[in-house]
């Protein structure tokens, strides 16, 4: 019997030929006030950085597209991404989304050009009159899904073009190029992409299609030329400008918080990945929550009545305290966790047998663990005076056969193979990444700062005073119980 019903088909944009690159980007700068850096296309939306003289506060920067020749057009404002002092110029970053029902008779080719105005004035790059092109290319969804990577060699080149690989023979671990205050970023990619677990489930998922624009698929656009290609390092600019315009704190280049940055995209891969399930799957569960997610024990105790309260709570995060002396270990850390909370004065807990508010005792214990553990360490508090202060202490940390079953008694050992570090103070400070990839039967350490990387040591590992971020795995005859 022959299916008539309709092919399912979709449309996305590809750069035209006849886009030019400029060879000196600050030369055009300097002499025409405006040119547009770069740009990639994901589905039916473009992206851009473009670059400007900065030689006024008053200053707008828009972009003009159409579909029509010109005859209608609309205006979107670039987003202000970073000042570059050394060359007193500044990026602004701009999406460009076309909806689906203005392709349902699709041009050929969509055009558009950067407008920037100071002060009344207006500047044009229009591409030496000839415009920014975007051909208009109608796909097959069901073809285009049943592709992989490996299969899809165009695909490929567009991906190593869009994230400016650059090649010089295959390396073990390609570095992550920073671009402006980006290192916490880095950090976090790179610890994430050795998650072997994590990784190679997302590179096998067909249901991803690696041509849209959501955070998921940008993810696996990166993880694939981290895993696959012979890239030496790489500029993760698609990634972080599709991060960003969902989550606009992210789309400056500036300095943030690698904890925060971490909880925030493992959130967004779950959402994802649940949008993606069929109906008949169960929509409350994902990969990130199988493996990150673990779960505390809260258990309030009332002075009065003893009566007792359990709650339980999941975590993504298992953050501890450090004790205050220059040196300790991770075992200190967990016995401060495991400490009980009085509750006091304006804290007292709400007694539901005295109907009072009454003094407790709060006591936070550890139900379940996940099979991948990330701890942070709290390196930075509140003094007396209201400021936040790092606390420099060297927390020592076990690498391999780190057992749990003290603090957890359904957990098993654990073996380290990511430390995220953060040097200097909170205001000026610098994530590095030490990690390797149990999968592989070397296990080699790397040291990874941006787009540097090198081979690293245990011995290095063991004297690190500025471990912030610790990833473990369950041991791998555990890992599948």
């Amino acid at each position: 019997m022959i299916n008539s019903s309709p092919v399912a088909r979709e449309y996305s944009l590809r750069i035209s030929k006849n886009v030019h690159h400029w060879p000196d980007l600050l030369q055009r700068v300097y002499e025409e006030q405006v040119a547009l850096e770069d740009m990639f296309t994901r589905g039916t939306t473009v992206y851009g950085t473009v670059r400007v003289n900065n030689i006024a506060f008053d200053k707008r920067v828009s972009v003009r597209f159409t579909i029509d020749r010109w005859r209608t057009y609309s205006i979107i404002n670039a987003l202000h991404s970073i000042h570059h002092a050394d060359t007193n110029t500044d990026c602004l970053q701009f999406k460009l989304h076309i909806p689906k029902e203005e392709l349902q008779s699709p041009p050929t080719r969509l055009s558009f050009a950067i407008c920037y105005r100071i002060n009344q004035r207006e500047f044009w790059d229009n591409n030496f009159g000839e415009n920014y092109n975007l051909d208009v290319i109608e796909r097959n969804t069901l073809d285009a899904s049943s592709k992989s990577f490996k299969q899809d060699q165009w695909l490929y080149r567009q991906l190593a073009q869009d994230y400016h690989a650059i090649s010089d023979g295959r390396r073990d671990l390609c570095g992550l190029k920073n671009l402006g205050g980006t290192c916490y970023m880095n950090s976090v990619l790179q610890s994430l992409s050795v998650t072997a677990s994590l990784t190679d489930s997302l590179l096998i998922d067909h249901r991803i299609d690696m041509n849209d624009g959501t955070v998921l698929r940008e993810y696996v656009n990166l993880l694939y030329l981290l895993r696959y290609s012979d890239c030496r390092v790489l500029s993760p600019n698609p990634f972080k400008q599709i991060f960003g315009h969902l989550h606009k704190a992210y789309l400056q280049n500036q300095q943030q918080d690698a904890h925060e940055f971490l909880l925030l995209l493992l959130d967004c891969l779950h959402q994802d990945l649940i949008q993606i399930k069929s109906k008949k799957e169960d929509r409350n569960t994902s990969l990130i929550l199988d493996l990150f997610y673990g779960t505390y024990r809260t258990t309030t105790t009332c002075s009065i009545c003893k009566n007792m309260s359990i709650n339980y709570d999941p975590f993504l995060c298992l953050s501890l305290p450090i004790p205050s002396m220059h040196h300790c270990t991770l075992e200190d850390c967990f016995v401060d966790f495991d400490t009980d909370e009085s509750l006091t004065d304006d804290q007292q807990w709400f007694c539901p047998t005295c109907q009072c508010l009454c003094d407790a005792t709060r006591r936070l214990e550890i139900e379940k663990l996940p099979k991948v553990l990330i701890i942070q360490l709290k390196r930075f508090e509140l003094n007396f005076d209201q400021q936040w202060v790092k606390n420099n202490s060297h927390v020592y940390y076990p690498l391999d056969s780190f057992d749990l079953k003290q603090y957890c008694s359904s957990s098993s050992s654990y073996a380290l193979y990511s430390a995220i570090n953060h040097n200097g103070t909170l205001n000026d400070g610098h994530y590095t990444t030490f990690c390797r990839n149990l999968s592989n039967d070397s296990s080699a350490w790397f040291e990874c700062d941006d787009d540097k990387v090198e081979y690293s040591s245990t011995d290095k590992l063991l004297m690190n005073t500025n471990a912030y971020l610790l990833f473990y795995i369950l041991e791998r005859s555990k890992i599948n119980e």
